[in-house]
């Protein structure tokens, strides 16, 4: 039988979780000790996600789900107990496809800052998003730097050519780029480090050819640019994009990344503690929307080339 509480233990100190939560996931597995029927359970459920494509992450969790009902466990908490569980099957695969043990390291990262924003949001150890770990444990995506990085599918979106004079068809493929809330400070450097890292990691995905990254993301929301300080990094992170489109949405549906736990109260008892909260309150007391955008970078040699116009004309 595997040592899950060993196994728990060395990962909250590998990935230094907050102490109350460490006590938190032992507590868990102590418990599962002593509660075979429901070990047995959550074991059955990471056999059913890890060892065969046919059921998804989420059927799995909508298990896990009621035995943390039924068993008075928090089902936040539980989620991350059974994505800790799911970790040693997935590592397997990592390593079996000659992925380095360090590639594999700075992924489950992501697991500490899914966990604080429970934390911050949902004031108990876990997450409430645990569906989104699909893609790191299916060895789909890849943690380089600042930011992550999905090497599937295509544009599938209309046709754009770019300043640079490269054209992006629908059925380009291309990377999908997240970033994750590490507080690591979206600096010049650090943005293009993260860049430069994952042209040259899936080179071989796009064939010689440049590499293209895209996200949608709340980040790169072009309204930006009329209420954000002009000195906002976030401001310098939507500049690396082309941005393709533009979505308002009504009121701010990002809120909680931005106020955590704040955002459930009335707009005008937000905190303007930073100059992002301070810019988004007065926005949305002015009657106005938060959204999103679509964008595009070209990785041409390890350099940004999105906005080098006729880059490849010359």
């Amino acid at each position: 039988m595997f040592d899950y509480l060993l196994y728990v233990t060395e990962i909250c100190k590998k990935l230094d979780f907050p102490a109350n939560a460490t006590t938190c996931f032992i507590g868990v597995e102590k418990r599962l000790l002593r509660n075979e029927t429901l070990a047995q359970a959550i074991e059955e459920q990471v056999d059913r996600f890890s060892d065969t494509d046919t059921y998804s992450l989420g059927n799995c969790l909508d298990v896990i789900t009621d035995l943390a009902k039924a068993n008075g466990e928090n089902v936040f908490t539980l989620h991350f107990i059974y994505l800790l569980h799911c970790l040693p099957k997935a590592h397997a695969k990592y390593m079996a496809r000659g992925i380095s043990e360090d590639l594999w390291i700075q992924g489950l990262y992501d697991l500490k800052w899914k966990l604080l924003e429970c934390m911050t949001c949902k004031n108990v150890p876990g997450t409430f998003v645990a569906g989104w770990y699909e893609g790191m444990l299916r060895v789909g995506r890849f943690t380089l730097g600042r930011f992550q990085y999905e090497p599937f599918g295509t544009w599938g979106h209309d046709d754009v050519t770019l300043p640079c004079g490269y054209t992006v068809t629908r059925d380009h493929k291309v990377l999908h780029m997240h970033i994750p809330s590490s507080g690591v400070s979206l600096t010049d450097e650090v943005r293009n480090a993260s860049y430069a890292m994952a042209a040259d990691y899936f080179k071989d995905y796009f064939e010689g050819g440049p590499v293209i990254i895209t996200t949608h993301s709340w980040l790169i929301y072009p309204p930006h640019k009329e209420f954000l300080p002009a000195d906002s990094k976030i401001l310098k992170f939507m500049d690396d994009f082309f941005v393709t489109e533009q979505e308002d949405r009504g009121g701010f549906p990002d809120d909680w990344r931005v106020f955590g736990a704040y955002a459930d109260l009335p707009v005008d008892e937000w905190p303007e503690d930073t100059s992002l909260r301070r810019a988004y309150k007065q926005r949305l007391l002015d009657g106005k929307c938060g959204g999103s955008g679509r964008g595009l970078i070209v990785m041409d040699n390890g350099v940004n080339v999105t906005k080098k116009v006729g880059y490849f004309k010359g």
